[in-house]
């Protein structure tokens, strides 16, 4: 019998800086009633800073748990998966997440101390990632994300957005997750710059909600800020919200996209999500997320993506739970938001990760439609299988006027643009529901 493995590209390939650790993933999910994740590689220890070797050691220890299932924060995850392969870890790292410290100026319902506890860097930030450039493991880096605490409030933020822009890949990027709720200098000059993508949740359409949900009175400095930044570049800026018990009624979406309008928001990124702590996906809720999603598309809104775990969701629903969805939207002139193979018929998926392959796989939408393909940009995928057809080159989007899906949440704005730049048009993209 073949030996199989269980592993994850974060695993193998992923860095996630923490104030007093080093962690493998941000993933986070429910099994048996706990909440998992943020796969924990390294503490540290007496403020030393982790060497290449020590980063090799620990993702081969956690490996070796996950085949014993002795590995309680990925126990069960749906992102491990089975491979023939033994994976050969190194200290390569593609993916580097910056949540080097808790200080954070509000304080979200869905939050935790861990974001907002106060605690600095036990380690030098910009001297580990130095040391990680100057072996060699950030040379295939091209993204580099930071997360919170509130970074920009961090007196050394530029100093190491700087440092690290200096040591790394030149072609990397980072995507900062912000609040906005001040304006930073730094921050604006990276985009003038095109270095930097910023994401701003928002999650309230009223300042009451947005008390209730972010625990200050900063809503309008919210917009005000937003609308700056993207005054620079829109195509860099993604405004999400969080769904939450709080702000899911038809007349806060109303008002949060009415003052998006106001704001001059109209040609950002708009990315929907939910509240992490929530075990389950209340149907209440789902049908909240296709309101907003209509209600932004409604107003020339095109740039509209959901969360993975929104997506997975969506994609599986019960024959009741999609007769009573349909029922609701079309209470709103809404239905049209469910995208109908019947009239698309030939379709382009652009990615071939989980969205692509939990829609390709559990909805109605692909055992209807006559005819798609599957593109990624990634060239070590291209040729491989999903669900018997072969993953093609992005060249096929080409000299062609066939439909486009995004099947992504993590590189949504930058495939927009890939298609953007490949066909001069995005008319051919389209935005909806698959069900």
């Amino acid at each position: 019998m073949t030996k199989t493995y269980k592993s994850c590209k974060s695993l193998e390939t992923s860095l996630y800086i923490a104030p007093n650790e080093i962690r493998a993933c941000c993933q986070r999910f429910f099994r048996d009633g706990k909440m998992r994740g943020d796969a924990k590689l390294l503490s540290i220890k007496d403020g030393a800073t982790p060497s290449i070797i020590e980063i090799k050691k620990a993702r081969e220890k956690l490996f070796e748990e996950i085949q014993e299932d002795k590995n309680e924060d990925c126990k069960g995850c749906i992102f491990l998966k089975k491979t023939k392969d033994k994976p050969n870890f190194t200290s390569e790292t593609k993916h580097l997440s910056i949540e080097h410290h808790s200080v954070c100026n509000l304080r979200c319902d869905y939050c935790s101390e861990i974001y907002w506890g106060g605690k600095r860097s036990k380690y030098d930030v910009v001297k580990f990632v130095s040391h990680l450039s100057e072996n060699g493991a950030l040379e295939n880096c091209h993204q580099v994300v930071w997360g919170g605490g509130e970074p920009t409030l961090d007196k050394s933020f530029e100093q190491i957005l700087e440092g690290i822009h200096a040591h790394s890949n030149p072609k990397i990027y980072h995507r900062v997750f912000t609040n906005s709720a001040r304006y930073s200098e730094p921050l604006a000059r990276f985009l003038e710059k095109g270095l930097i993508k910023i994401t701003t949740s928002v999650d309230a359409g009223t300042e009451e909600t947005f008390k209730k949900v972010r625990g200050r009175s900063k809503f309008y400095e919210v917009f005000e800020n937003l609308k700056k930044y993207s005054s620079i570049d829109p195509t860099k800026v993604t405004v999400k919200y969080i769904f939450t018990e709080d702000n899911y009624s038809e007349n806060e979406i109303d008002s949060f996209v009415e003052n998006c309008k106001k704001f001059e928001l109209n040609n950002c990124n708009y990315q929907i999500s939910l509240n992490y702590k929530n075990s389950e996906l209340e149907f209440k809720i789902l049908k909240s997320i296709a309101y907003l999603f209509f209600r932004l598309s409604q107003n020339n809104i095109t740039k509209i993506f959901l969360d993975d775990h929104v997506m997975v969701r969506f994609s599986s629903l019960k024959k009741d739970e999609l007769k009573d969805l349909s029922q609701y939207l079309l209470l709103h002139n809404a239905d049209h938001i469910i995208l109908d193979p019947l009239q698309i018929k030939d379709l382009i998926v652009y990615g071939s990760g989980e969205i692509a392959t939990q829609i390709i796989s559990k909805t109605n939408f692909f055992k209807q439609i006559e005819n798609y393909d599957v593109v990624d940009g990634n060239p070590n995928l291209v040729g491989r299988k999903i669900f018997g057809k072969k993953i093609r080159p992005v060249s096929l989007i080409k000299n062609n006027s066939r439909k486009i899906f995004i099947a992504t949440a993590q590189h949504y704005d930058e495939v927009y643009k890939n298609i953007l730049n490949s066909r001069g048009a995005s008319d051919k993209i389209i935005s909806g529901l698959i069900i």
